[in-house]
This record gives C-alpha cells, structure tokens and sequence, in this order.
C-alpha cells in the first residue's frame, strides 16, 4: 500500500519551517508557519526554480569561460609552512567549468540509465563534441527530465544540502556557483531593522534563503544562539509595539 500522506518539501522554501520546528523541539517555542507541501515530493516552486536555473546555466558558464579565456593570474601571496603555487591564467574558471559540467554529465547518464533510456557502458555522447555544445545539451536533457527528477529520482527527498544527490539540490548549487563566480546574483538592500525581541541584539535580517509570505521575505535573527524567526507582518507589529513603547517614555 501506497503512502499518499503529504510530506513537507526538502528544498530551500521549507528553511524557516524546519528551523523553527528544531527550535521547538529543543525549547518548545511554539510557532505559527506552515510548510511547503510536495507534489508529492518536492514542491512546484522548487520545480520551478530549478527549471529557471537551468535555462540559465549554459550562458552563466560561457561566462565563466570567458574567464579561462581572458582571466589574469592570481596574485602570489606569501605562506607559512606551505608551498605556494602560482595559479596560471583562468584556472579558477577552469576548474569551475570543468567541476560543474562533469556533475552535471555525471547527473545526466545516471537519469537516463534509471529510465532505460541508456546502457549503463553506452557512452554519453561521441567524442569531440565541443564543450559548449555539451553544457547546453545536457541542460536540454535535464531539463526534459526535471519533473521525473524532482519527484521520482531515488534521492528526491533529500533536503536541499550542500554535497547531496537531490538533483535539483545540484542544480541549485551550480547554478549558485555560477552566479557567484561572475558576480551575476541580485544585491540586496540592506536595511537598518529593530533589535530582536528575543535576544536584544542588532542581528535582524531579511533572510536571504527562505521562502517569501505574501511576497514578503521572512526576518530572522543572525544570532546562532538566538535564531528568532518572524513573518513580515509580525515584524510590522513588533515594531508599532516598539514604537509605541518609545513614545510613551519620551
């Protein structure tokens, strides 16, 4: 018999969730958020997202390929107790291509033998195909099998971590490395907020990795120890209280 009961998402738009549900359980804090639900495993959201980042790998990667291309070595700096070696022109582009598409190829092969679609010794793809050929085919295919992936693939739902076999956790973190490489991911305001009521600090942020509640971001607090976590509305009133407060002093 099948188990039709519905599981909490893995991917990123279920952070706050997971984190206050740990919070609970060490201190019994109760909370009001609610997960993302999968469909049946993973939800459309992180489906969609990964499709989006797919579509943007291949020109993320040719540009960081230009770098290999055009990159300038890195600046020798002295060490103690080590050898340095220089890195020659590009390298770090180099090697981030070259990481990313192996993975990438590596997450290819294994989806198309699960789907009999490919002998496990048949080889991926003749030999001499260029490499930005490569990168976009096995985008292409990827993406045609996003949503077998997403909801069937063995490791389906394992949480969205750094070095697990989800694939659209790998997707995600590609996609990230790419970003971050070419500088392309979006900058954030940063705003000035209210010291947290828990803890008292100046630790309040936007987060930046989890879901948003009416397209609001969540604001948590930095603090490790601390780790409050607030809808925007919440903030909202916390602050008109906090502000009250103050008036009522002066």
């Amino acid at each position: 018999m099948h188990d039709h009961t519905p599981k909490p998402c893995p991917g990123p738009c279920n952070n706050a969730w997971r984190r206050a549900e740990a919070l609970h359980e060490e201190t019994g804090a109760e909370h009001h958020i609610t997960p993302a639900w999968g469909q049946p495993v993973q939800c459309y959201g992180c489906v969609d997202r990964a499709r989006q980042q797919l579509a943007e790998l291949p020109e993320l990667l040719t540009a960081v390929q230009l770098e290999a291309t055009c990159g300038t070595p890195a600046k020798a700096t002295g060490t103690i107790g080590r050898i340095n070696i220089p890195a020659w022109p590009g390298q770090a582009s180099r090697l981030l291509v070259d990481n990313v598409l192996g993975e990438m190829e590596e997450l290819e092969g294994d989806v198309l033998v699960q789907r009999s679609i490919r002998q496990p010794d048949a080889e991926l793809r003749s030999t001499g195909v260029r490499e930005g050929q490569r990168i976009t085919g096995t985008c292409r295919t990827l993406a045609a099998h996003l949503d077998w992936m997403a909801q069937h693939h063995p490791c389906a739902d394992e949480p969205h971590d750094r070095g697990n076999a989800n694939p659209l956790s790998q997707i995600r973190h590609w996609h990230a490395a790419a970003q971050r490489f070419t500088k392309a991911h979006p900058q954030r305001d940063v705003r000035k907020m209210a010291p947290c009521p828990r803890c008292k600090g100046p630790y309040l942020a936007e987060s930046r990795d989890l879901r948003l509640v009416d397209d609001r971001p969540y604001i948590e607090c930095r603090d490790p120890d601390c780790r409050r976590i607030m809808t925007g509305a919440e903030y909202d009133t916390y602050v008109k209280a906090l502000a009250a407060v103050v008036a009522q002093a002066a």
